[in-house]
Formats: structure tokens, C-alpha cells, sequence
């Protein structure tokens, strides 16, 4: 079995991360373990391809310019296709208030960046999509 094999089945993954070196490591890492990788820089960027795209699912920064994490999500769960794709907030807000509004939205988890490895991310958007 040639290393470049799918083992995900070729599941997309819609990364939105405003930081474009943060947003080019993890579609590498991605790519790597054989997923289709979509990216987006912004928020309205990232619900545009979500609902245009078939996504399977998002790894989504909350702090992001032109439409939050949050109001993506928001805006997301109104949409019939949007409300059931599997989200993983990645972010740097580790508030509680911020974590119990994503919760709220539907997220499965909320990740704070600097307590996950690249690796460990990889293996949680993993765990959802198997």
C-alpha cells in the first residue's frame, strides 16, 4: 500500500484559520493523513465554502476577521446542510463564556491552541469523522 493511500476514505476537511502559516502547517498535516483539504482566511469566507462545498468537516478558529468563529457557526446551524456538519473549534480564547457559546452552536470540541500538538488535533478531527 503506497504511503500517499487515503486512509480517511478522502474525507474533506474545511480549515478556517486567519493565521495563513497556522492554515498552511495544518493542511499539510492533513493532506499527509489523506484528506481533502478546503481553506479559509475569514470567517465569511469559511461559511461560504461550507455551504458550498461538500464538507465533512471544519476545524475553526473563533477570533477571525469579517465574521467570528461563533456568528459562523451561528449562521451555519440555520442552514440544513450547514446544521450537521461535524465543527472543532481550534482557537487561543480559552474563556468559559466563549467555550459554552461554541458548546451551545453544536461544537464537539473545543480546543485551545497552545494545550494541542498538531498531532493531537489531526487524531481528534480523526475520531469524529471514523
Amino acid at each position: 500500500m503506497p504511503v500517499e493511500q487515503q486512509p480517511t476514505g478522502g474525507k474533506t476537511i474545511l480549515i478556517v484559520e486567519d493565521d495563513p502559516v497556522l492554515s498552511r502547517m495544518y493542511t499539510e498535516k492533513f493532506k499527509h493523513e489523506g484528506f481533502l483539504v478546503l481553506t479559509a482566511l475569514n470567517g465569511e469566507m469559511g461559511l461560504k465554502t461550507a455551504l458550498e462545498q461538500k464538507v465533512d468537516i471544519i476545524l475553526l478558529d473563533i477570533m477571525l476577521p469579517k465574521l467570528s468563529g461563533t456568528d459562523l457557526l451561528e449562521k451555519l446551524r440555520q442552514d440544513p446542510h450547514g446544521k450537521n456538519i461535524p465543527v472543532v473549534a481550534l482557537t487561543n480564547l480559552a474563556e468559559q463564556e466563549e467555550k459554552d457559546r461554541a458548546i451551545s452552536l453544536g461544537v464537539k470540541e473545543y480546543l485551545v491552541k497552545a494545550m494541542q500538538t498538531p498531532e493531537q488535533v489531526v487524531e481528534k478531527i480523526k475520531k469524529y469523522i471514523s
